[in-house]
């Protein structure tokens, strides 16, 4: 069995009274991307810290390459970290930026400057090496962090919210770009964020947390279908949530749930009426929200994604009563929610 890039053992992180990471165990598999991911105050950036050596645990052991790396110091880890600042210097430039860690490391002149080329060509800024950071954008600012970090030829590489300071479309633009890097690498990347689209994309492994734990983790394709509780279903942008006919709890997406007339047979799926009380065009399709007594009992809030050309009956509109039929294998079933207190992220 392949020892993991990294391990957390039991680690827990108080801050006097506060709790913010409490008893997690995790494993990072080697040469992937893992996510940790859930919203302010959940513990993610804390672990991340914790990883990198810049906090010591209260309890639990930290194994790098299966070595206790609990109390080693951050400078000693060999980790690349990449902060939302970017932290450049600004007086070098880039091409001495991406060789500052080598050098701090002891290579040789002409190696690191191998080192920061092989880097800067990486991210596809070989030919901005002699700019100065601030001549650049933000996210060649961000092209040039992750080069430098790439650049020691670390043994995990550390990203702490890398894209939180771009716009949405260079965002976008940079997940691609982090994708491609630890594919062409093979590099362990562990990466924190808020922002499900962004784990959903890049993630080999995605761990969702809460207040200092682990609620769920895996794939994204075994994630998404199948969260856990409500927590984790909001989180990944479930909007409707049922109590079904046995008091089971569940969510289904708007793109499941489907809009038909009134008398229309259900099949194999859980039905119930509704009203239509508002229909927005959308362009490709109906965004619908509907009231409506779900299966047990409960008064019930729903939006759905209705596209005429495919559904059944005609086109809704406010006022219309409906039937709606969520389809029982698109139903995600969700265990009870803990609902715990938030604290430092």
């Amino acid at each position: 069995m392949t020892t993991p890039a990294a391990e957390l053992v039991g680690v827990s992180q108080r801050f006097g009274g506060f709790t913010a990471v409490d008893a997690i165990d995790l494993q990072i598999p080697r040469g992937r991307l893992t996510t940790l991911l859930g919203p302010s105050g959940c513990g993610k950036t804390t672990t991340l810290r914790l990883l990198a050596g810049y906090s010591a645990p209260t309890s639990g052991r930290i194994l790098i390459d299966g070595d206790d790396a609990t109390r080693t110091p951050p400078e000693k880890r060999n980790l690349g970290m990449v902060f939302q600042s970017y932290a450049l210097f600004p007086h070098l430039t880039v091409a001495d930026n991406v060789a500052y860690g080598p050098k701090m490391r002891g290579v040789p002149a002409a190696e690191r400057r191998r080192r920061a080329d092989e880097a800067l060509d990486l991210v596809g800024l070989a030919h901005l090496g002699d700019r100065k950071p601030k001549q650049l954008s933000g996210g060649q600012q961000q092209r040039v962090a992750l080069a430098r970090a790439i650049a020691i030829r670390p043994r995990l590489l550390l990203l702490d919210e890398p894209l939180s300071n771009l716009d949405a479309r260079l965002r976008v633009q940079m997940r691609a770009e982090i994708r491609r890097i630890q594919s062409e690498t093979g590099l362990t990347v562990v990466l924190v964020t808020h922002d499900q689209d962004e784990a959903l994309e890049l993630s080999d492994e995605m761990v969702l947390m809460r207040a200092g734990k682990i609620v769920q983790s895996g794939a994204p394709r075994d994630v998404f279908p199948a969260p856990a509780d409500r927590f984790v279903a909001e989180f990944l942008g479930y909007e409707n949530f049922l109590t079904l006919a046995d008091g089971r709890q569940a969510a289904v997406r708007p793109e499941h749930l489907r809009i038909v007339s009134a008398d229309a047979p259900a099949g194999e799926a859980v039905a119930f009426d509704a009203v239509v009380r508002d229909v927005a065009y959308r362009g490709v399709d109906l965004l619908v929200t509907l009231e409506a007594t779900d299966p047990g009992g409960h008064a019930v809030r729903l939006l759905a994604d209705h596209r005429a050309d495919t559904a059944t009956g005609p086109t809704p509109s406010a006022g219309d009563r409906v039937r709606l039929l969520a389809p029982e294998a698109r139903l995600a079933l969700l265990e009870p929610d803990p609902t715990p207190t938030e604290g430092i992220s």
